[in-house]
């Protein structure tokens, strides 16, 4: 965010500010949109023209702040306080004119745009992780358990700052809290995040677990053994369920049984990197391209990874056929190619895979037969999926991935354009 972009969208700030009208009229207005309120500003009530207004210039107040590390709701929270600061509806301020408020507040709020962003240290709660090997850093994110030695930590911090007596006994009971939940003893994700406000902070760091999370479970099932996978709470529980199913007719049959939903077993990280380091996997490359600044092919391999990842771990079918066909669309086509897809993506997975003429026509056949049930998904919005159908999609998706991860000459190549050129020159020959 540059200060000539703030400036623009700090004027576009002062015109909706003084087009609202008198507090007089403001006070008075029954027919409203939208209204907000600060317990010591009072609450301004917005008409359908002006709540328009607000909202246009509060999206343009967020495009041009959104560089990730203030929230979207703490920048309405500092524009509401700049609008109702300068109409002074309290009559707080009646000594000083309409003017020199709205000057004083938009002041104010580019200052609370601008201040430099602080550490923060955020705990998320991981499910399906078991405790072995831990702690472990991936990327950005280290995943450890959660025990007394960050809560010595916490009291450490929140001791050495002094505050007012209402703080200190709110400090206390923040200790108190996190004693008595569930997280105590539990695998957890440690991010550092640079961000303006917590719930920044968090919004942030959930983004990069998440991403952490899709591309750990792009190996799961590549280890032997291997039943389980990490997933954020909310997602994928295992859960013990039954399903009574009876046929009508003189004579019913019917099947009453408990059966599991969800990942069989914890997943082991620490397998993983055994794993890895026994069939090079190419996980550890991907690790340290998570805490980099990447290039064009290194961003559309992170992001095929992450399709891969998602698709590995969901339990439908048909949904699951679909985000391997996006993961294996997102690595090979490009954005700008709008035509005969079908035919560049079968025919550039053909000569990634195939060993040779022969081998590359039967895989451009099965994938050709693939990109017509993943048409029918899309356009009927239901179809059967077999497993046999599953698995050879999924096989080609992370058969390309791990392809272009590891093995020359892709594994040395810094730009998609070096990625098209090959695919380019094997047609062509």
């Amino acid at each position: 965010m540059t200060k000539y972009k703030l400036d623009i969208a700090l004027n576009k700030v002062s015109e909706f500010i003084k087009s609202l009208g008198s507090v007089e009229e403001i006070s008075r207005r029954k027919e409203y949109d939208l209204f907000f309120s600060l317990s010591d500003e009072g609450t301004l009530f917005l008409s359908g023209d002006e709540s328009a207004r607000y909202r246009e210039s509060l999206k343009f107040l967020l495009d041009t702040v959104g560089d990730g590390i203030i929230s979207q709701k703490a920048i309405e929270n500092l524009y509401q306080r700049a609008i109702l600061t300068a109409l002074d509806i309290q009559e707080r301020r009646k000594y000083k004119p309409f003017a020199h408020r709205l000057e004083a507040a938009l002041e104010e709020l580019r200052k609370s745009l601008t201040v430099s962003p602080a550490s923060f240290n955020v705990y998320y709660p991981v499910y399906g992780l078991a405790s072995d090997g831990l702690p472990i850093k991936v990327g950005n994110v280290m995943f450890c358990t959660f025990d007394d030695k960050h809560l010595e930590q916490f009291v450490k911090l929140l001791s050495e700052y002094e505050g007012t007596e209402d703080e200190k006994s709110k400090r206390i009971d923040f200790i108190d809290i996190i004693k008595q939940s569930e997280i105590i003893g539990k695998p957890v994700s440690l991010i550092e995040m640079k961000a303006i406000d917590v719930e920044a902070a968090k919004i942030s760091a959930l983004k990069e677990l998440a991403l952490t999370l899709d591309i750990i479970n792009f190996f799961s099932d590549l280890i032997p053994y291997q039943k389980g996978h990490i997933f954020l709470p909310g997602d994928n529980e295992r859960l013990k369920i039954n399903v009574p199913v009876i046929s009508q007719g003189p004579k019913p049959n019917f099947i009453f049984g408990w059966e599991i939903v969800g990942p069989l077993m914890p997943f082991s990280l620490q397998q993983l990197l055994d794993t890895n380091k026994k069939r090079n996997l190419g996980f550890s490359k991907i690790t340290d391209l998570l805490t980099k600044k990447r290039n064009g092919l290194e961003d559309r391999l992170i992001s095929a990874i992450q399709w891969a990842g998602k698709a590995t771990v969901e339990g439908k079918k048909e949904e699951a056929f679909l985000l391997y066909a996006i993961s294996l669309e997102s690595l090979v086509l490009l954005d700008n190619e709008k035509e005969e897809l079908t035919y560049r993506l079968r025919t550039r997975v053909a000569h990634l895979l195939g060993k040779d003429l022969e081998n590359r026509k039967k895989i451009s056949a099965k994938v050709r037969d693939l990109y017509e049930i993943r048409s029918k998904i899309v356009h009927s919005g239901w179809f059967q999926v077999t497993d046999a159908d599953l698995s050879l999609m999924r096989l080609y998706s992370k058969g390309c991935i791990l392809h272009i991860l590891n093995d020359e000459p892709f594994s040395s190549m810094n730009s998609i354009n070096s990625l098209v050129e090959w695919f380019n020159e094997r047609i062509l020959s």
